[in-house]
């Protein structure tokens, strides 16, 4: 790229994913500007991604790409769970993960615990999905530590969605072998987690770490893919693990048909295929080969 690519007045939000590659978004309007106690959160409109929110400089979410990931790593647990009622939601200040969870019938309660309530209200005020989603009634919303939270509760949840920012700041120790284990202890007999990981191509050593971690916590556990262009590589790693189940490839096929709302990316054929990882992916999550 030369400066003549670029034309006098405009602003490009520019994200450095590694130190040679990134991502170049051209803004239009700057809607909001906050720093809370924990990081910087913007939120900017943009001519191909729509608004997108930034944590500290990070895309987290763009209104064109966001169901790919919400709905992967919402979905594909709750439609392996046999009966899904009881949802924990850590993070996911923006409310899209709670948005596909509560088109589930069989959820009666969803917690989500997030731990800086400006990102929250935020979201409410621009992202129409977020305040119809806090306000439904099956929700509830704790601000708090998930790290303290997750230490009060045992045998409760059916479900535990870990939709955290990246391992750096306040969310660095949801990455850990000692969160896992809480999170271990706060499912039912069935229970399920989801998590996402990292991009397959300049994380899979990450994504190695954290699968050997969680098979060495839990009854088994897998690595899927979704598509996210506005993330690094445009290929995202969502993790799952499971107290009693080592099939993950199979989804609930009547409850899918019984789902209310529309969706985008998620179907019983996408959610098998997004277990089938290439060749250098399997190596690392598995350890096999060299």
């Amino acid at each position: 790229m030369t400066t003549d690519d670029v034309s006098p007045g405009e602003f490009w939000f520019y994200e450095k994913h590694v130190p040679t590659a990134g991502i170049m978004l051209k803004v239009g309007e700057l809607l909001a500007c906050r720093r809370s106690r924990y990081q910087t959160i913007q939120l900017f409109d943009t001519a191909d991604y729509g608004r997108v929110m930034t944590l500290d400089n990070l895309i987290m979410l763009t209104e064109r790409d966001e169901f790919s990931y919400h709905e992967m790593l919402t979905h594909v647990p709750l439609l392996l769970h046999p009966q899904p009622r009881q949802v924990l939601v850590v993070g996911g200040g923006d409310g899209g993960v709670l948005r596909e969870v509560i088109k589930h019938g069989t959820v009666e309660r969803a917690v989500q615990v997030e731990i800086d309530r400006e990102v929250v209200d935020v979201c409410r005020e621009f992202f129409p999905w977020a305040a119809e989603t806090y306000d439904n009634p099956r929700v509830e919303l704790v601000i708090d530590d998930a790290l303290k939270y997750i230490n009060t509760v045992r045998n409760e949840f059916d479900l535990v969605i870990v939709d955290s920012t990246d391992p750096v700041g306040p969310a660095i120790d949801l990455f850990g072998s000692p969160f896992y284990s809480d999170v271990y202890d706060a499912l039912t007999a069935d229970g399920l987690m989801t998590c996402q990981i990292d991009s397959p191509f300049y994380g899979s050593r990450r994504i190695g770490m954290i699968m050997d971690t969680l098979r060495d916590i839990f009854h088994d556990a897998g690595l899927y893919l979704t598509q996210v262009p506005s993330y690094p590589s445009g290929v995202w790693g969502l993790g799952i693990a499971s107290k009693s189940r080592k099939n993950f490839h199979e989804p609930d096929k009547v409850r899918y048909d019984t789902l209310s709302g529309t969706l985008r990316y998620y179907n019983p054929d996408v959610h098998r295929g997004s277990f089938l990882l290439p060749e250098y992916l399997r190596r690392v999550v598995y350890r096999t080969g060299k």
